[in-house]
């Protein structure tokens, strides 16, 4: 029974330093030596080596759920490479079809950009008659926005047209 007990005051003697507080020892009137985190009068403040926590050695399950490799797994990713070579069409197919969607989107975009260019030129805002400056910043801006899109359209052909 004392051992029990002399157990249980060492669990929570361990408990509360890792609280961070101070442990206190002494003896009682019975004899037996108690730890404490309060101090009392005769105890000694015990310092206690910090606690450390060691790892088990690694089983079968912690190997197999860590990802490491076994010749098993190899020869499966030997396997599905096949079948990443044989999807390769398909995967072809699809990034043919976002490219030309991709293609319309530009078209369409030069075309407004060209609308909005045109209109520009046509018409001068208010803050730009007394300001040249401003009226050529703003044609740029539309200018370069067309120049954009073509170059983009140029990219998205050239690879369509490379594959």
């Amino acid at each position: 029974m004392a051992m029990r007990a002399a157990k249980i005051v060492l669990f929570l003697s361990i408990y509360t330093l890792a609280n961070a507080d101070d442990i206190y020892q002494y003896v009682d009137k019975n004899g037996t030596t108690v730890f404490s985190n309060k101090p009392v009068k005769g105890a000694k403040k015990v310092n206690l080596p910090p606690i450390t926590v060691y790892a088990s050695p690694m089983t079968k399950n912690d190997y197999n759920a860590a990802g490491y490799t076994t010749p098993a797994t190899i020869k499966k990713a030997k396997n599905t490479s096949t079948a990443r070579t044989q999807n390769l069409g398909t995967n072809e197919v699809g990034r043919n079809q976002i490219l030309s969607e991709e293609l319309e989107h530009e078209k369409q975009a030069l075309d407004d950009a060209q609308k909005a260019l045109e209109a520009g030129k046509q018409t001068k805002l208010d803050s730009e008659k007394n300001n040249p400056d401003q009226y050529q910043a703003r044609m740029k801006a539309l200018q370069d926005a067309v120049t954009e899109h073509e170059k983009n359209i140029d990219i998205l052909t050239k690879q369509l047209g490379g594959n």
